[in-house]
């Protein structure tokens, strides 16, 4: 899979979606600093290619940090705005990353801001 097969429209639809039911069900206040964690699994099929992946993801300033599974990948940066541009911005830099290197996105999240 490449990028030409995923659908970043769909994804980036998803992430304004979840900002919106988090800032009117949960009551995250928009532009709180939230440290922001990502999460990969590899691409059924494919030669997944962690340290060149995670060699990435640090090259652009992202800590790998563990996965609840093993093979995934958990990347975290913060602190940043909780808007859904700011989520999309590193969402989808993050997943063209993955997408190179035989993972795809497997969701993301942060704790709640203070």
């Amino acid at each position: 899979m490449d990028e030409a097969d995923w659908n970043f429209t769909e994804q980036q639809a998803e992430t304004v979606y979840t900002c919106e039911q988090l800032r009117d069900q949960k009551g995250v206040k928009p532009h709180s600093e939230i440290s922001l964690d990502l999460f990969f699994k590899p691409i059924e099929g494919e030669e997944a290619r962690r340290e060149a992946f995670e060699k990435a993801l640090e090259s652009f300033g992202y800590a790998v940090g563990e996965a609840e599974s093993d093979g995934e990948v958990a990347a975290s940066i913060g602190p940043i705005a909780f808007t859904p541009q700011d989520i999309w911005l590193h969402e989808e830099r993050t997943t063209k990353m993955a997408l190179a290197r035989g993972y795809q996105p497997d969701g993301w999240g942060f704790a709640e801001p203070e």
